[in-house]
């Protein structure tokens, strides 16, 4: 199964007006581990950038990184806004300026935990100890 958009694809989902999202791997915040991953979503005022830490969950069979609990108890359950920039372009230029982001690697809304579950089944590389 082909799961990541090409970039002329990623661009044409935010267009139509549909999120696409980045899994950005491991993250340790005050000692906690987590992982993160980045949302795009297109709305009225242009494309928001979201960026979501939530703790991981120590199982090989947990897949669903949206229902796990954030890093910073402060972050709203939807990810930490970033900013708002007018253009998916822009979005894209600064994911990858500012999250490292790769221009191959974006997926459909929906799909990050199917990266997380990759990214486990792997046996969570580049992860810090």
């Amino acid at each position: 199964m082909v799961r990541h958009l090409v970039p002329t694809f990623a661009l044409g989902a935010l267009r139509r007006g549909k999120e696409i999202e980045q899994f950005l791997g491991p993250v340790e915040r005050d000692g906690r581990r987590g992982v993160r991953w980045i949302t795009l979503s297109p709305g009225r005022a242009g494309v928001g950038v979201y960026l979501e830490e939530v703790e991981d969950i120590p199982s090989e069979t947990f897949r669903d990184i949206t229902h796990q609990l954030p890093l910073d108890p402060d972050d709203e359950t939807w990810g930490k806004e970033i900013t708002t920039v007018a253009t998916p372009e822009e979005a894209i230029s600064l994911a990858e300026r500012e999250f490292g982001t790769i221009a191959d690697r974006w997926v459909n809304q929906g799909f990050v935990s199917h990266e997380y579950y990759d990214y486990v089944a792997s046996g969570r590389p580049d992860q810090t100890d």
